[in-house]
């Protein structure tokens, strides 16, 4: 352990006995007056015997089936009476939801914890000194010491400090040392940790503080026991009840009427989840009818009762949620003894809610049985809404009541047969009417006529002059771009050009001067000045190239027609693009429109036949155009190819539109080339059992012929 002082907090390893050799016996300020007169080895040993009975009841109350409030409100006691403490307080620390309700529309009071953020709530306390010794002030940094306890996992005794604030430093703000023990419990999987705080005397020395946090932290090992115990039972409790409503589930879905259902939904409900009242409510227009209670076969919608169930489900319910409703503190007397806590909604298409009632005083943890109850409510919505398109069917119930009297009678075979019989030869009819075999595949529009245009070199995009959807002329600049690395090298050679310009010039003058000197100073002159005049031009030349290169940094368009590229200023403006990037495009005027299609092979056959005998009809689906569906024409069969997102064999075919004008008022809504379409292909009319079953029609005569064409191999050989 470490060196311990009387000013200063110590971790300590628990032991296994709740008083060792060097542990000071508990004070017995608080003992009655007959025991003053006894001697002081009696008076021990009376102390430690009725130490080692509380801890026994303590031991025994670990497995025994009470609830959490219970053991703690009975540990809390026993510890203060074997200590003769100052006061005793348990803490939890929520350290994230406790709840994960999968649904996106779980609900909670102020009970839903924040995920990630500790919270700090009072289980249970007693004694003179608690947490509502605690000054206002001093709060923070008294929550701040349990959490640093609550990390390092160990034992503490913290010494007082009285009237400390500083929330950044943890202190124990009160007048009396404190032994602070955290709890062991699975506070991973539950999203929460305990911690047993332990006033004790002021006058006590370091031996009985050491004495105090070993006989704590016994305690505080025995209620991590209880916890996980109550866990494991908590879980049992849990997956008893999943079953149960899985049974329920099962039974719903296999009832025949509506009313039987809701009859079932409600009374399934009270009895699982404990509620004394459990009503299931219909929403139209935010007007909630009343449509089951439990336990009841005749609704009184007048009385109190059931007009609290539709006030609660029109208030509170939205589609697809949970919500935990709190208890009303007004002092105003509710009409009836039976609150509100909780409205199940489920799915927006079936506009049904589970209203659960219960006495203010009954235990229900809403939270924990969120899951159980909301499936619950969605199966019974999907029951309902099987039941109702069933009823839906003109003559459906009727042919589900004929069949269940059917079942039982020896005449009712004989209709059944006869309705057997009937409905064969009608769907008989229907599988050989003719019906036309539709291909329909997804597709992308492309003009005919388009400029594409691409960065010439690595630069950077300087003024955008168009944007997306406007008309343009041929020369027209449409972009500009910059090239740092292009001017860096223009100036220095214009500065190197004008080097050799005043080299020149003193060269000129200085032949000049040398007119009547010697024949040889004036020939190196002039060969000076060769050189330079040729460096000159060498300079010009490249200046020239450059200037080109500068040039074609400014994209223009070639020819009339409209500019295709989306957003093209957040795109490309102020940003660098390489050599080769595709920058926009420009669509000729009055261009011819094609689409590229992706036709399964398997029903490439239906088309080319229906090609050939001049029945092929196609109609090209546009969304946003003014003429939906457009005519076109197959222009040409293209290579097959593998479909690697849905692993199917397609090939392409390119189809040109016949009258593509209003193509053009898709430029307002986005890019135009390379949008996506559908295409119908409307071929040559087969029986309807053959469309119905193409694929597996094809399969089959693929493998046959497959297998015949791998018999007649060997004979040709031989042969």
């Amino acid at each position: 352990m470490n060196s311990a002082t009387t000013d200063a907090p110590f971790v300590f390893s628990p032991a296994s006995s709740p008083l060792g050799p060097h542990t000071a016996a508990p004070s017995s300020k608080k003992s009655p007056a007959s025991r003053s007169n006894r001697a002081p080895e009696s008076l021990v040993d009376e102390t430690r015997r009725e130490i080692s009975e509380m801890v026994r009841e303590i031991a025994l109350a670990v497995r025994s089936e009470r609830s959490r409030a219970e053991f703690f409100g009975m540990l809390a006691d026993r510890i203060l009476r074997a200590m003769a403490a100052e006061g005793v307080v348990i803490w939890r620390i929520e350290l994230s939801e406790r709840i994960d309700v999968s649904e996106p529309g779980f609900a909670g009071g102020s009970d839903a914890a924040v995920a990630g953020t500790p919270r700090m709530s009072v289980v249970h306390h007693i004694g003179e000194i608690t947490d509502r010794s605690i000054p206002a002030a001093s709060i923070a940094a008294h929550d701040r010491m349990l959490l640093e306890v609550s990390d390092a996992a160990q034992p503490v005794v913290v010494p007082a400090t009285p009237d400390a604030s500083d929330p950044d430093v943890p202190a124990n703000p009160t007048h009396f040392p404190a032994a602070v023990v955290p709890i062991e419990c699975e506070s991973a999987s539950t999203g929460e940790s305990y911690l047993l705080e332990v006033f004790l005397e002021q006058e006590c020395g370091v031996a009985t503080q050491r004495g105090y946090l070993r006989f704590v932290a016994q305690m505080a090992d025995l209620a991590g026991e209880f916890l996980r115990s109550d866990q494991l039972r908590d879980l049992h409790r849990r997956r008893q009840r999943s079953e149960q409503v899985d049974a329920v589930i099962a039974s719903i879905h296999g009832l025949t009427s509506r009313e039987k259902i809701e009859a079932r939904v409600v009374d399934a409900a009270s009895d699982l989840f404990g509620f004394d009242r459990v009503g299931l409510c219909y929403l139209r227009n935010d007007v909630a009818q009343l449509s089951a209670v439990s336990y009841v076969n005749a609704i009184d919608f007048r009385g109190a009762a059931a007009k609290q169930m539709v006030s609660t489900a029109e208030s509170f319910y939205a589609p697809d949620t949970y919500v935990l409703l709190e208890a009303d503190d007004s002092d105003d007397k509710p009409s009836t003894p039976l609150l509100p806590r909780v409205v199940v909604a489920a799915e927006s298409g079936d506009s049904l809610c589970l209203v659960g009632l219960a006495n203010a005083d009954s235990v229900i943890d809403c939270q924990s049985i969120a899951n159980d109850l909301q499936r619950l409510a969605k199966h019974a919505g999907l029951a309902i809404r099987h039941r109702k398109s069933i009823e839906a069917i003109p003559g459906g119930q009727w042919l589900v009541s004929f069949a269940n009297q059917s079942r039982g009678h020896r005449s009712g075979n004989w209709l059944a047969r006869g309705f057997a019989i009937a409905m064969l030869t009608l769907i008989a009819v229907v599988a050989f009417l003719p019906v036309p075999m539709v291909v329909t595949t997804p597709a992308t529009l492309r003009p005919e006529n388009v400029q594409s245009l691409f960065a010439s070199r690595s630069a950077i995009v300087q003024q955008i002059h168009v944007s997306h959807g406007d008309r343009v002329q041929r020369g027209q600049a449409l972009l500009r771009m910059h090239d740092p690395e292009l001017e860096k090298q223009i100036t220095t050679l214009l500065g190197r050009h004008a080097v050799l310009l005043q080299k020149q010039a003193a060269i000129t003058t200085a032949l000049v001067d040398t007119a009547s000197h010697r024949s040889d100073r004036r020939e190196q002159i002039q060969s000076e000045r060769s050189l330079v005049a040729e460096e000159l031009q060498a300079i010009d030349d490249q200046l020239q190239i450059l200037k080109q290169v500068k040039e074609s940094l400014v994209l223009r368009a070639t020819e009339d027609g409209v500019v295709d590229s989306w957003q093209i200023r957040r795109r490309l403006l102020g940003r660098p693009v390489v050599r080769g990037d595709k920058l926009l495009e420009v669509i000729g005027e009055n261009t011819a429109w094609l689409v590229d299609a992706r036709v399964p092979l398997s029903r490439i056959a239906s088309v080319r036949s229906a090609l050939k005998s001049e029945t092929l009809r196609t109609a090209v689906l546009i969304d946003g155009s003014e003429t939906p569906n457009h005519n076109a024409v197959v222009q040409q069969f293209g290579p097959s190819m593998r479909n690697v997102k849905d692993d199917t064999d397609t090939k392409a075919v390119v189809l040109r539109i016949e009258n593509g004008d209003d193509i053009g008022a898709l430029f307002g809504a986005g890019p135009v080339s390379g949008s996506p379409v559908r295409v119908l292909f409307r071929c040559e009319t087969k029986p309807a059992i053959g469309v119905l079953f193409f694929d597996a029609f094809e399969a089959v005569r693929s493998t046959i012929g497959l297998y015949w064409s791998a018999r007649s191999q060997p004979t040709e050989n031989a042969a």
